[in-house]
């Protein structure tokens, strides 16, 4: 009944206030189950904070075979991959029902001229160094239109383009092997990965530009999102943490703490790339590689918390694999972009056959918080310590798979979070056992 004396467009108000109130506290309590209350990556380490770990003579080598594999596409002659490789899309998706933007069926006749676009005959027609001029998608087909597969289906459609395979950094070494028949695609090779990139996106790098731009002093990006513009005032690209760019000869000796002075790749009207400088701040680069001590680690690691979740990158977001590849890469470890690769490294602890009080013994026991990869098919993530006898993950992650009445579901997290290895154990939808991240964990691996 309502209130003696409230008109009812008071009541009406009221009412929309606290549902919208209680809409907001019901999501915070959702989420609660979910993660640790501690958002802190270096909260559960229990080490000194500036102890290395790994030592100085480990790191220089890693650092070495790091910077050999980025620059490495600059000193190819010819194709890393053989067509079949390189144009698997093709051939994969052939037959598929595929989705577009619209999210309704494309047309076969697509995948058709996909096929036309890409010249497969033709392949290699490029044998040309490049550079990413911009932050760019790295595509399995030359287009930016995606490929879904049922949307209607748990853990398809949005943000799960098949077409998108990486982001590639501004700053990156290319090597460029073929043309799409429009010219408005590059099919390019990194340390990481291989697809089409727009052309617009990279310049042809020379022999001047490929020396000077090799300076053996570099900066690493230590946030996201830092806007960089060169010394007449033009923004050039946005640095994310996992950018490493070259720090100018004149400025390499600077005092320790100042700001740095950084080249930049930019294009020039004839497609060439030529150097430019800007100047960042001490708290948006420093020289790489950072010193590898729970404290560096965890600042990094602090500053992808809460990032949307980007399938393959998109929208300059990250993956699971992304954020170890990039959180890696600041202290010089070479990491591979895909997550099953990245399992491969180091020394690989395999968990098949355990169950889950002995996986969580074992990780325990012989984990190195910041240096070990934990896996489970199609994902992966990065150990940083325990909690009350849990072991305890930086992970970024799309959702938990969940069951209701028979029918799968997620349930979305959609973000980077630290979490043990059961998050969601108190959901009662949460798919058990599939769901349970620990129960498909198959290995953990120590890097380097």
């Amino acid at each position: 009944m309502r209130r003696p004396g409230l008109p009812p467009l008071r009541l009406a108000l009221l009412l929309a206030a606290l549902l919208l109130t209680g809409a907001g506290c019901a999501v915070q309590r959702a989420d609660a189950p979910l993660f640790l209350p501690a958002q802190d990556a270096g909260a559960y380490h229990g080490l000194p904070g500036d102890a290395r770990l790994m030592s100085a003579e480990i790191q220089a080598v890693a650092w070495s075979d790091f910077l050999l594999r980025h620059f490495d596409p600059w000193n190819r002659t010819q194709p890393a991959y053989p067509a079949d490789k390189v144009f698997w899309g093709l051939t994969d998706f052939a037959g598929k029902r595929l989705y577009g933007e619209n999210l309704r069926p494309r047309d076969p006749a697509w995948l058709d001229a996909m096929a036309d676009a890409s010249r497969v005959a033709e392949y290699p027609s490029l044998n040309r160094r490049a550079i990413a001029v911009a932050n760019t998608a790295m595509r399995v087909l030359p287009t930016g239109k995606p490929a879904f597969d049922d949307p209607r289906q748990a853990g398809e459609g949005f943000p799960f383009d098949y077409l998108q395979n990486s982001l590639v950094l501004a700053g990156t070494p290319l090597y460029a092997t073929h043309e799409s028949a429009d010219r408005a695609w590059v099919l390019v090779e990194s340390r990481f990965a291989y697809g089409w990139v727009r052309s617009a996106d990279i310049a042809w790098v020379d022999d001047d530009f490929a020396g000077a731009f090799q300076t053996g002093a570099y900066a690493a990006v230590v946030r996201d999102g830092v806007s960089l513009a060169d010394k007449d005032g033009v923004f050039r690209f946005k640095g994310f943490i996992g950018t490493l760019l070259p720090i100018a000869p004149a400025a390499s000796k600077g005092a320790p703490g100042s700001d740095l002075t950084v080249m930049v790749p930019a294009r020039d009207d004839r497609g060439r790339a030529v150097v430019k400088y800007a100047r960042v701040s001490q708290g948006d680069a420093q020289p790489a590689p950072l010193a590898p001590t729970p404290d560096n680690f965890a600042a990094l690691a602090n500053r992808m918390l809460g990032e949307p979740y980007g399938w393959g990158g998109l929208y300059t977001d990250r993956d699971c694999s992304a954020t170890t590849m990039d959180l890696m890469a600041a202290f010089g470890v070479f990491l591979p972009r895909n997550s099953s690769q990245q399992a491969k490294l180091g020394w690989v602890e395999p968990l098949d056959g355990e169950d889950g009080p002995a996986k969580k013994a074992r990780l325990l026991k012989e984990g190195v918080p910041f240096l070990t990869l934990v896996r489970k098919p199609g994902h992966i993530m990065l150990y940083i310590g325990s909690n009350d006898g849990q072991p305890v993950v930086l992970q970024t992650i799309w959702g938990l798979k969940t069951r209701s009445g028979g029918k799968e579901g997620r349930r979305i997290i959609g973000r980077t979070v630290i979490s043990t290895l059961e998050p969601g154990e108190n959901l009662r939808d949460l798919a058990r056992p599939d769901g349970v991240l620990l129960y498909s964990v198959r290995s953990f691996n120590t890097l380097p």
